[in-house]
């Protein structure tokens, strides 16, 4: 026998505070007391020492209709705090489908989807996990219905998948109650661990059961597979290499972007690779297999080459290692005079007297302000300078940004400034707790504050010129060209929550995963995505995948039984009580 939890917890129990209207019900009964004809003689002796209840009191306890109003009233606040006891039972179906949403399976997801329809009339809940670089649950312990509804909605993208996190996180939505993984996928390559490695460890408590569902759909696939570019001044000598994993056949090719379109026609044969060079000029580029194949995200490539005009930059203060930096730097034309209105950027450094119109400047401009350790500093910054704290520290970085990759904990602050965080700034890097490089937005300007060179080493390290080109290039909306193009499956880390068009649709977000083929656009910039992944494109596999069956398992779970029905049901008679007491006394 399933034993009974002696509890009743509530789901609601902020309702219990109706039980207060017991108050008002006593106080009535109390004040309005009924009145009695008692017949008496002129002369009545009273017996001393006789201690008799009072009629008032003697009512509410003697007055049937008191305690049936009572009841209701008890019974109606209970039953709103929603009472349940708990029990152990046996757990209700439940299906977790993971489905492999990786590139390879453009040639298999129809045959993936008629392979999950028989599993989901068999179960009570079904979810739904989508694999891939990330695993995320899509629908949870939904319908039958609910799953067909989401599983009409799926399409794969141009990344790997990792299948064994996949089942981890379904593992995790069946852990309490026990039940069955559905795995469904190509089995063509993933990331992590080996899929099959991961179902023997899930299955070996007894409370999963899980089947591979080989949906391995053969097709003939031509793809790009790679490519290297040299950089030029305001070009791109672009290779792309071609794979033929069919049967021979003729692949027309088109490229065209900013220098124009030209089409051309390779004999392939089977196993071929052939490679192709052109030049990518300023703006978007694009390579084009225009074929009919098994995968359509390898059949496009796209090369994004950044304008590369000169930027003319301001320099304010006393010559020091940043003016240096940013004399070396190619395409920036700097100036130490002059007034910031036609500049593209304006470097101030701490020593520098201030100027009225560089505050004009601000709203719509970019300044990049250099520390030299004053005890204040200008308004715009982004954060307020209370002096200078002795070293060493200890540098952490926050967000990378544009510094990504620079190795800030290798270099020695022998002193910092004092600096406290603007609400609305964003701290790109601290100093045993304080911002030592950050930024904020004023209208349509940026402000960057660096105390990184007040007493440093920073200037001696070869990175020191790197910074600079890597902050002048984001301040000013000059991508670096390789990073400007990426394979898909990466994550691009903004540094704040930006608008972001990708190829299908737009979004806010703080970092940028890249799951489709085609241009990214955010802050100003793009970035172009290609899938150029061997492993996605062959659909050649070297192995079988055992399929295996469902198990019945243990599947116990705690159990909850709700109260409330029989609570409202004690009410009701209650109130049919009270009626019957009424029309006795011909009350109602």
């Amino acid at each position: 026998m399933n034993l009974i939890v002696l509890q009743m917890p509530f789901r609601n129990p902020a309702a219990l505070l109706g039980l207060v209207s017991i108050i008002p019900l006593i106080l009535i009964y109390l004040i309005r007391p009924r009145p009695k004809e008692i017949r008496f003689s002129a002369t009545q002796f009273l017996p001393e020492g006789e201690v008799k209840r009072s009629a008032v009191l003697s009512r509410l306890i003697s007055d049937p209709l008191f305690w049936v109003q009572l009841l209701v009233l008890c019974a109606l606040s209970i039953a709103a705090a929603g009472p349940y006891t708990t029990e152990e039972g046996a757990a209700s179906s439940h299906l977790v489908v993971v489905l492999d949403g990786s590139a390879s399976m453009q040639a298999s997801s129809s045959r993936a989807l008629q392979m999950i329809e028989p599993y989901l009339p068999g179960y009570e809940k079904v979810s739904l996990v989508l694999a891939g670089i990330i695993p995320q649950t899509t629908l949870l312990k939904g319908s039958p219905n609910e799953a067909r509804d989401a599983l009409r909605l799926f399409q794969p993208k141009a990344v790997s998948s990792d299948l064994s996190g996949g089942m981890i996180l379904a593992a995790g939505l069946l852990t309490a109650e026990g039940g069955h993984m559905l795995v469904v996928s190509d089995f063509n390559s993933w990331t992590g661990d080996d899929p099959r490695a991961t179902r023997k460890i899930l299955e070996a408590d007894g409370r999963l059961s899980i089947v591979f569902a080989d949906a391995r759909q053969a097709g003939e696939n031509v793809a790009l597979t790679e490519a290297w570019d040299v950089l030029g001044p305001g070009y791109v000598n672009h290779t792309a290499l071609i794979h033929n994993y069919g049967p021979a056949r003729s692949v027309p090719i088109t490229i065209s972007g900013p220098g124009g379109e030209a089409s051309r026609t390779v004999q392939m044969g089977s196993g071929e690779d052939y490679f192709l060079s052109t030049t990518a000029y300023t703006g978007i580029n694009e390579v084009s297999l225009d074929i009919d194949d098994a995968i359509s995200w390898d059949n496009h490539a796209y090369v994004y080459v950044p304008a590369l005009g000169k930027k003319r930059v301001l320099y304010l203060g006393e010559d020091g290692p940043a003016l240096a930096a940013l004399r070396s730097l190619p395409n920036v034309e700097v100036t130490t005079v002059g007034q910031p209105e036609g500049h593209d950027l304006v470097v101030v450094s701490g020593n520098a007297t201030n100027d009225v119109r560089l505050n004009q400047y601000i709203d719509g401009g970019k300044v990049i302000y250099i520390a030299s350790g004053g005890a204040e500093g200008p308004e715009y910054l982004p954060v307020r300078l209370e002096g200078v704290e002795s070293g060493p520290a200890s540098l952490w970085v926050r967000s990378g940004g544009f510094a990504q990759g620079l190795h800030f904990n290798e270099i020695g602050i022998f002193s910092y400034p004092k600096a406290a965080s603007r609400r609305g700034s964003v701290t790109m890097v601290e100093a045993n707790g304080r911002p030592i490089l950050s930024y904020w937005r004023l209208g349509k300007g940026t402000v960057v504050y660096s105390g990184l060179e007040l007493d440093s080493d920073f200037h001696l390290r070869p990175e020191y010129p790197i910074f600079w080109h890597k902050i002048v290039n984001w301040i000013t909306d000059v991508p670096d060209t390789i990073q400007s193009n990426r394979k898909t499956g990466e994550t691009v880390h903004l540094g704040e929550p930006a608008m972001i068009e990708t190829p299908s649709t737009r979004l806010t977000a703080s970092s940028l995963l890249l799951d489709q083929v085609g241009i990214y656009r955010y802050q100003g910039q793009a970035i172009a995505a290609n899938m150029y992944d061997p492993k996605e494109s062959s659909l050649q596999r070297s192995q079988d995948v055992e399929a295996g069956q469902f198990k019945e398992v243990s599947r116990e779970t705690t159990v909850e039984k709700d109260l409330s029905l029989w609570v409202i049901a004690l009410a009701a008679l209650a109130l049919l009580l009270e009626l019957a007491v009424m029309r006795r006394r011909r009350e109602a």
